[in-house]
């Protein structure tokens, strides 16, 4: 069963544990044309499906996926995931932001957030994410945010954060 965390932000964006009520809303963010193409599975998620996924990600513990609220609307997303206690890491990622928030500078401060969570509340101390080479804009944010490219895969990059490269 998945831990309870609280809500935590920064006083601007507020991080809470997605919940089913948040399934359409998420689901019409990313099937959107210009978000789907930065996930690596980029096909279209039919609903049912993403109820699925939903239900098996609610048994993990080791994952989670935070719906971001602004003034108490759903800004966006993102999630902590893969999650090895015993290497005190985990793999950051799903960020995704409204369409019409973008540019407000909220998936930049969940990714300040969840950096915080994951360091800070679940004691890791190595992040990593994976990032298409073709997102600039992404790649831009990550290493605003410490992350350094360590490796490269095809069309991913891999960029991670320890401790010692905290800003």
């Amino acid at each position: 069963m998945k831990q309870h965390v609280a809500p935590f932000g920064d006083g601007t964006v507020v991080l809470r544990l997605m919940e089913e009520k948040d399934l359409e809303t998420i689901l019409a963010w990313r099937n959107r044309d210009e978000a789907r193409v930065w996930f690596k599975n980029s096909d279209k998620i039919a609903f049912d499906a993403h109820l699925a996924w939903y239900r098996s990600y609610h048994q993990k513990e080791d994952d989670f996926f935070f719906l971001v609220e602004a003034n108490g609307q759903p800004v966006g997303q993102c999630g902590i995931y893969d999650i090895d206690n015993d290497a005190r890491s985990a793999e950051v990622g799903r960020f995704l932001v409204a369409p019409e928030m973008a540019g407000n500078g909220f998936i930049s401060r969940s990714c300040a957030e969840i950096i915080r969570f994951g360091t800070g509340f679940l004691n890791l101390s190595y992040l990593f994410l994976e990032v298409m080479k073709q997102n600039a804009r992404a790649i831009r944010l990550y290493e605003h945010h410490g992350f350094i490219e360590e490796s490269r895969s095809g069309d991913l990059i891999r960029m991670g954060l320890d401790r010692g490269n905290r800003i």
